[in-house]
C-alpha cells in the first residue's frame, strides 16, 4: 500500500489543522451536551434557531452541513417538543424551524455546562492568542467565502 506523505504548504496544514480542531470542538461539544441527553449536532441546531427561527436549508448552509443531515436533526428535535416548524411568511414552500419554551430550557442548560467548559479551558490557554486567532480566522474565513461563493457557480472551471 502506498502512502502520501503529511502535506508541508501552508494552505493543506492550515486546512488540516482546522479540521482537526473542528473535530476536537465537536466532540468536547458531544462532553458538554452528553448530561442532557443532547448531542453536538443537537446543540448546534438550537443554537440556530435559539437566535431566530431559519429554515433547514439556511441553518445547513450557515453550518457547511448538508440540508438532508440537518433536516433529520430539525425532525428529532421536533419530534421531541424542543422545536417546532412554523410556516415561513415570505416563502411558502419552506417552513422555519423554531425554538419551543422545552428547546429553551434545554439549550440554557447546554449553555450552563459549555460556561463551566469554558471556564475550565481558559485556564489552559492565552486569551491574548486566541484572540489574535480569532481575528485571523475571521479575516480568512471572508476571503474563503468570497472565493467559495464566486466559484460556486461553475467559474472555476472557467478559471483554469
Amino acid at each position: 500500500m502506498n502512502t502520501i506523505d503529511k502535506p508541508e504548504d501552508i494552505l493543506s496544514r492550515f486546512s488540516l489543522s482546522v479540521f482537526h480542531i473542528n473535530g476536537l470542538l465537536m466532540r468536547s461539544g458531544d462532553i458538554i451536551t452528553r448530561s442532557i441527553d443532547q448531542s453536538s449536532a443537537r446543540w448546534q441546531v438550537l443554537g440556530r434557531i435559539g437566535y431566530k427561527p431559519q429554515t433547514v436549508a439556511n441553518i445547513a448552509r450557515d453550518m457547511g452541513h448538508a440540508r438532508q443531515s440537518v433536516q433529520r436533526v430539525a425532525d428529532v428535535l421536533v419530534n421531541e417538543g424542543l422545536a417546532l416548524y412554523k410556516d415561513h411568511q415570505t416563502d411558502r414552500r419552506t417552513k422555519l424551524v423554531e425554538l419551543t419554551p422545552k428547546g429553551a430550557e434545554v439549550l440554557g442548560a447546554i449553555y450552563e455546562q459549555y460556561a463551566e467548559w469554558n471556564r475550565h479551558l481558559i485556564t489552559k490557554l492565552d486569551p491574548e492568542q486566541l484572540d489574535k486567532i480569532v481575528d485571523a480566522l475571521e479575516s480568512v474565513g471572508r476571503i474563503l467565502e468570497k472565493e467559495v461563493n464566486f466559484f460556486s457557480n461553475g467559474n472555476w472551471q472557467k478559471h483554469k
